[in-house]
């Protein structure tokens, strides 16, 4: 990676951090969400929204499956599952999509399409989960 890249990295590194500690946390209490990221490797979006649902996820103990289209990692997430063989992810072919599921309510309660910046993109998604764990 040239200097240029690792420049860029750490700052975008840098801007996440200070947004989720600007952020409000997810919800502990309960335990009943998850998320589900639907993306691409090769997609740039999901390729900037993958880091900072990591962070959301590590602040408020959620686990998260990411259901690739292109069966390849999404980084920092190594694992991923065939999007196209779900039925709940199936259709989907424009990227990323963030769905939350309730465990409660054995059901998906809302959805985040697209990526517009970090921080639209974190308060919906922890704005979608706290309503999971309110109830």
């Amino acid at each position: 990676m040239d200097r240029k890249s690792t420049a860029r990295f750490n700052r975008r590194a840098f801007i996440a951090g200070g947004l989720a500690l600007a952020m409000p946390k997810p919800a502990l209490a309960a335990g009943n969400a998850g998320v589900i990221l639907v993306g691409a490797s090769w997609c740039s979006f999901c390729k900037q929204a993958a880091p900072l649902l990591k962070l959301l996820s590590e602040q408020g103990d959620f686990p998260v499956l990411v259901a690739s289209f292109d069966n390849k990692p999404i980084p920092p997430f190594p694992d991923v599952v065939p999007s196209q063989s779900n039925p709940l992810t199936s259709d989907i072919r424009s990227f990323p999509v963030t769905m939350v599921y309730s465990s409660a309510q054995n059901t998906v309660i809302g959805r985040v399409d697209g990526y517009r910046n970090p921080r639209w993109y974190m308060r919906s998604v922890a704005a979608l989960i706290n309503q999971v764990e309110a109830g």
